[in-house]
């Protein structure tokens, strides 16, 4: 089958932003009228206000972001960028707790969330440095902060008002919410070790993210201080990679009798690969799950996963940001997390 194509056919035309001049042309009025009408200044009569908005209505005109920084207006918006793989973004349920948290508060408060997604680090600096520039965002969101992080280099540079989700850096335009990642890879080892495992593997995240290396101190620190034999593996929270770990681990010769991982994608991964393998859960090895999620308490065994507040992370990084930018200081609540033992998990043969 073939399609012709008609000559004839005109690609359809990028429609022009409607600007203050198109408006006063419209309305038989001059730029400066138009621009007292739709800032609520005087200099225009009632009448001539309601010409001027009406015709804006009808164009469809908004105002540019630009524009109203210059006149010293907010952008009543937080910007957030996300620079995980987008299948990533797609399959953990953190994000979308974590941004359902967020923009709870930002709407009681009339902000919005500026929400856009970068390939890499670079890519995410340079959205920063565009919004910023245009006055798109009042601040800026940083999710996944790495050691000596660019993006927080950059921001603090700019001396923008930026909140780091799990960070430690403290400036006078830049705070960090604070997150016991090394408390809570304690609460997992610590139940696997009661339950009488002595061989643990863990198959962590991005090893870049400072938040995943303070997980894997805190998962190295407990198994020198307690005897237990511990093995660490990048899983990058690709479920492709997990699998492959995954069989690398049950093929040593000694094999863990517990794996720990860093997502719920992860863990599932897991579990999909030690059944290919006929290895029983937890029969032969017990699974959790950093990450808990409504598919962990369906699948079979069910999954035994750390519970952490998402919605409530994103509350507070909402509510800090909120502060920042009034100049006030805020005390953060604690994000609390609790072992949810479920099936996966059992004393070691």
């Amino acid at each position: 089958m073939t399609v012709r194509e008609d000559a004839g056919a005109v690609e359809p035309r990028k429609r022009k932003r409607v600007t203050i001049a198109d408006i006063a042309e419209r309305a038989g009025v001059t730029s400066g009228a138009v621009s007292f009408a739709v800032n609520g200044k005087r200099g225009v009569s009632d009448a001539t206000r309601a010409r001027i908005l009406d015709v804006a209505n009808e164009l469809h005109w908004r105002p540019s972001h630009a524009a109203q920084t210059l006149m010293g207006k907010n952008a009543e918006t937080i910007g957030l960028v996300l620079s995980r793989p987008e299948e990533v973004i797609g399959e953990e349920i953190f994000f979308a707790k974590f941004i359902a948290g967020v923009q709870s508060v930002l709407s009681q408060r009339g902000y919005s969330l500026q929400l856009q997604m970068a390939a890499d680090i670079a890519s995410e600096i340079s959205i920063h440095e565009n919004w910023i520039a245009d006055g798109r965002v009042d601040g800026v969101l940083v999710l996944d902060p790495r050691v000596d992080d660019p993006r927080v280099r950059a921001l603090a540079g700019l001396e923008y008002p930026t909140i780091v989700v799990g960070g430690e850096v403290e400036t006078e335009t830049v705070r960090s919410v604070h997150v016991d990642n090394g408390g809570s890879m304690r609460l997992i080892v610590e139940h696997l070790f009661a339950l009488g495992h002595r061989r643990i593997a863990y198959v962590t995240g991005d090893q870049s993210f400072w938040h995943i290396q303070q997980r894997m101190d805190a998962f190295a620190e407990f198994c020198i201080d307690n005897g237990v034999w511990g093995h660490t593996l990048a899983g990058n929270f690709d479920p492709a990679i997990a699998k492959d770990a995954t069989k690398r681990l049950l093929a040593s010769p000694e094999p863990p009798t517990a794996l720990v991982y860093d997502s719920e994608v992860m863990a599932i991964a897991g579990m999909s690969t030690l059944a290919e393998l006929g290895v029983a859960v937890p029969a032969d090895v017990s699974l959790v799950s950093w990450e808990d999620s409504t598919t962990c308490q369906v699948l079979h065994p069910t999954l035994t996963a750390l519970n952490r507040d998402a919605v409530t992370l994103g509350k507070i990084a909402a509510a800090e940001m909120l502060q920042l930018l009034a100049h006030e200081p805020v005390e953060q609540p604690p994000v609390e997390a609790a072992i949810v033992q479920r099936e996966s998990t059992a004393p070691p043969r």
